[in-house]
């Protein structure tokens, strides 16, 4: 590499890659691509081991970015565009940033990321050669690919457009992931031409965690939440969005508007569910996304609603919205329910569709930062 002739490349890191490096005295760190999937990826609490220990980690582009904006509180440096997009909580998902490459010959990939598809066609909506509507299919389509099948001519030919030869070489030509490397290269540059002390000591008289088990935090699908405090809203959630039945059943009763839970017995059953930590997550992201909208704004537009209401009439198995409407008794207390929480569905497309293509968002501070997954 130019900018830092003395590097050591390294293939995409994997889980212990930053600890044996640190054992084996290595004081800076450049995390760009990491592997996953098949292998298990490098953890936060690896990186921030490191840095513990007195090393220097910078972030970006790709696997690094992510790991860069998990833990940045700790000491973790992070550069360029997808690094602050991650930080920022606009886009949060791995898939993002996946891309299929042959490992004998990481580079180039095979495959687009997903993020230099969105930053590659608002920039073609800024010079003209698209519309915001093109842009918008474009990215739905690439959305549902799976991100080893996800080309340019795949996803325009998912979305039924037209891509001509001028545009895709302006779009191939858009790497945000390579600039985004270039920009964290300058970026350890100048942080060793900064940093001309002694070698930094190790401070861990043991080796890491790779000599002990258990370092891993447990996963929290409410962000700190106690059940107690968000039992009526979760189970009316479940209820609505049509992921209670059937294992609710009849356990539940609405009376009056208000939902009356039975004693513990629906924690109980949801307790000897499978589905029930995922269920909470997804009860999670649904009120931070709702919050987000918000405090943003956002009012869903007819579409925003159709797809809402189809999703839910899908869910609860009818053959359409005023078909569940009718099922669950048109008035009911029920029905009022379902009608609020198609509104809620709403904002939440509503505020994805806008988050990257739509217009600027409140620029007030951040109260919840949130990108809704599919």
């Amino acid at each position: 590499m130019s900018i830092l002739p003395g590097a050591i490349i390294r293939p995409p890191a994997r889980r212990g890659d930053l600890y044996a490096c640190r054992i084996l005295k290595h004081e800076f760190f450049l995390v760009l691509d990491g592997a996953f999937g098949n292998v298990l990826s490098i953890s936060p609490r690896e990186v921030v081991d490191v840095v513990q220990d007195g090393a220097v980690v910078v972030g970006a582009s790709s696997m690094g970015a992510l790991r860069a904006a998990d833990c940045s509180p700790a000491g973790v440096h992070g550069a360029g565009i997808i690094f602050r997009l991650f930080k920022d909580r606009i886009i949060s998902a791995e898939d993002e940033v996946a891309v299929l490459y042959r490992e004998d010959r990481a580079y180039p990939s095979l495959t687009e990321p997903l993020i230099n598809m969105r930053i590659a066609l608002r920039r073609a909506i800024r010079n003209g050669l698209v519309e915001a509507a093109e842009a918008e299919e474009v990215i739905s389509a690439a959305q549902l690919l799976h991100f080893t099948l996800r080309t340019w001519p795949r996803a325009y030919q998912k979305a039924g457009r037209h891509l001509s030869g001028e545009l895709r070489d302006f779009l191939t030509a858009i790497d945000t992931k390579r600039t985004d490397a270039v920009q964290a290269a300058n970026k350890v540059l100048k942080l060793l031409e900064v940093d001309r002390g002694p070698p930094r000591a190790s401070r861990s008289p043991q080796l890491f965690g790779l000599l002990g088990d258990g370092r891993e935090r447990a996963p929290d699908a409410l962000s700190g939440a106690d059940r107690q405090q968000i039992e009526a809203e979760f189970i009316e959630w479940l209820c609505c969005s049509g992921r209670g039945y059937p294992r609710l059943g009849n356990e539940i009763d609405w009376l009056i508007g208000e939902l009356k839970v039975p004693n513990a017995s629906v924690w109980n059953i949801l307790d000897g569910s499978s589905e029930l930590q995922a269920d909470l997550m997804r009860f999670n992201v649904f009120c931070r996304a709702v919050a987000e909208a918000r405090r943003c704004g956002l009012r869903p537009e007819m579409e925003d609603f159709r797809q809402a209401e189809s999703q839910l009439a899908n869910a609860h198995r009818a053959g359409s919205w005023n078909e569940l409407l009718n099922c669950k008794g048109s008035g009911s207390s029920f029905s009022k329910r379902l009608s609020i929480h198609c509104t809620q569905l709403a904002l939440t497309k509503c505020l994805r569709r806008t988050s990257l293509f739509g217009a600027a968002l409140s620029t007030k501070p951040r109260e919840v930062l949130l990108w809704h997954p599919r």
